[in-house]
């Protein structure tokens, strides 16, 4: 079975060792369409007001720092309500200076990163309804649910092909997925710290 993804990839930043900040270079929309289910599509979309911004200021060797779920950098994810979706993160292990990989393995050049991730999907933007997904070692997390929930009812049938006449927005509705975490400062040169974390969202 051929399956079609929507990814989406969500740079970070920490600059001048002050300030860590999370801004999309992709800040439009991604829409695809899923051959196994008709033309039906997902799509992504950047929802947060600002940055993720890890509040320093941040210093080197200044240990801990963290963005909680509460100001988290948040992306909708709009679809077909009654269907699930499969969502897979995959963010680096490490912020490294100028972005650059071959510093991966250099404490004084790199900082570790703890990413944290939770989504929603009561039909509102609201951490208070969130379910945290496991992320594991690598900075990996993977998670299934439908898109809005169903109030502990299991799944239904895979719906018929739309007709010439459908309109999918009278059936779509929104979930939001959480990113978080926390960075580690050891005794880091100063400079422009950054790491990707790539979204991949399907639906099963």
């Amino acid at each position: 079975m051929k399956k079609l993804l929507s990814t989406y990839l969500v740079p970070f930043l920490l600059t001048g060792a002050l300030w860590l900040v999370c801004t999309p270079d992709r800040a439009e929309a991604q829409e695809i369409n899923f051959a196994d289910y008709g033309q039906f599509t997902i799509t992504l979309q950047d929802i947060s007001m600002g940055d993720l911004e890890f509040v320093g200021p941040i210093i080197s060797g200044g240990g801990l720092y963290s963005v909680e779920l509460i100001d988290s950098y948040v992306l909708s994810i709009i679809g077909v309500k009654y269907l699930d979706v499969g969502v897979q993160i995959q963010g680096d292990g490490v912020l490294t200076l100028d972005g650059n990989p071959e510093y991966a393995n250099d404490p004084s050049r790199s900082i570790p990163f703890q990413l944290k991730a939770a989504y929603a999907n009561m039909g509102e933007n609201s951490v208070t309804d969130s379910r945290f997904i496991e992320v594991a070692g690598g900075n990996f997390g993977i998670s299934r649910f439908p898109i809005l929930a169903r109030q502990n009812l299991p799944p239904g049938p895979p719906p018929p092909p739309p007709t010439e006449g459908f309109d999918q927005s009278l059936v779509e509705e929104a979930a939001y997925l959480y990113l978080y975490g926390q960075i580690d400062v050891g005794n880091v040169v100063s400079g422009f710290y950054s790491g990707d974390i790539i979204i991949t969202v399907e639906y099963e």
